[in-house]
């Protein structure tokens, strides 16, 4: 029997986020309402009010917009670490920032290093 990773699913992802029809009337499922209202409720924007693909995909780009800024705040208030700093790099999309810690984190695991800080926070 031949297996296809790509399109092998689980049994939680064989049901549809959301539907569209022949006329291109978009629809959530039950399942997709339930995924994305707490995603877009926090940056207010309410999954009743979708009505359209391009109502989603504005809606995925305000809300990823929005947890980017998120992630940048948690993580600029925890302690420092090159894996924060990492972080702060993805969120803030500094592709050069995120290679030269990517590599400095690689390298130090590679190793098998741990960096004491005895510093006060």
């Amino acid at each position: 029997m031949h297996s296809d990773p790509e399109n092998d699913l689980d049994d939680d992802e064989l049901e549809p986020l959301y539907h569209r029809d022949k006329s291109g009337h978009f629809t959530l499922t039950e399942r997709g309402i339930e995924q994305y209202r707490k995603r877009f409720a926090r940056f207010g924007l309410r999954v009743e009010a979708i009505h359209t693909l391009e109502d989603f995909q504005n809606a995925l780009e305000l809300s990823a917009a929005g947890l980017n800024d998120h992630l940048v705040a948690i993580a600029s208030n925890g302690p420092r670490s090159l894996e924060r700093n990492l972080l702060v790099a993805i969120a803030r999309g500094d592709d050069a920032e995120y290679q030269r810690l990517l590599r400095l984190v690689e390298r130090r695991n590679t190793l098998g290093l741990r960096v004491v800080d005895q510093s006060p926070d």
